[in-house]
């Protein structure tokens, strides 16, 4: 298994349907795109929670995700070529918007240290295998967090 034991998955119908939620939850929706109208990733303010949609190398982001979305961004590119794979693009981004908001908020993350030891216990839960006597231990050092019923 790789790093998507970590995440956690939503899958929706329709892009409409995807943008909405994110949307109602906060986020602002940013698609990666060449036009004229893309903001360069380097002039964003990324401490706003941001939703990044990026496209395929070849296609690109839909029609109808540039047109739900709240803002164009691209990647500043030197050279003969103006795309780099999606892993790549994807992985720079996520390091410029983490920096970014370390700068701007000295942290990179919106989450309480109680939200994430919550969200570590959750992990732990349902990726290891001996997580019930993990969890059982956890809890007679931490009596505070009350542990999820299995």
């Amino acid at each position: 298994m790789g790093a998507e034991k970590w995440l956690d998955i939503e899958l929706w119908d329709s892009t409409r349907e995807c943008f909405s939620s994110l949307k109602s939850r906060g986020y602002r929706i940013a698609t990666t795109h060449l036009g004229k109208d893309a903001v360069s990733i380097y002039d964003m303010d990324w401490s706003h929670p941001t939703a990044i949609v990026v496209g395929n190398e070849n296609r690109g982001i839909s029609d109808e995700a540039l047109e739900l979305s709240d803002l164009h961004c691209s990647i500043p590119m030197k050279g003969m070529v103006d795309s780099f794979n999606v892993s790549v693009a994807a992985g720079i981004l996520m390091h410029h918007a983490v920096c970014d908001r370390i700068a701007r908020l000295g942290r990179h993350g919106d989450l309480t240290k109680e939200e994430s030891q919550i969200l570590l216990a959750e992990f732990f839960l349902r990726h290891s295998k001996s997580a019930i006597s993990i969890a059982n231990e956890y809890s007679k050092r931490s009596p505070a967090l009350p542990l999820p019923k299995l």
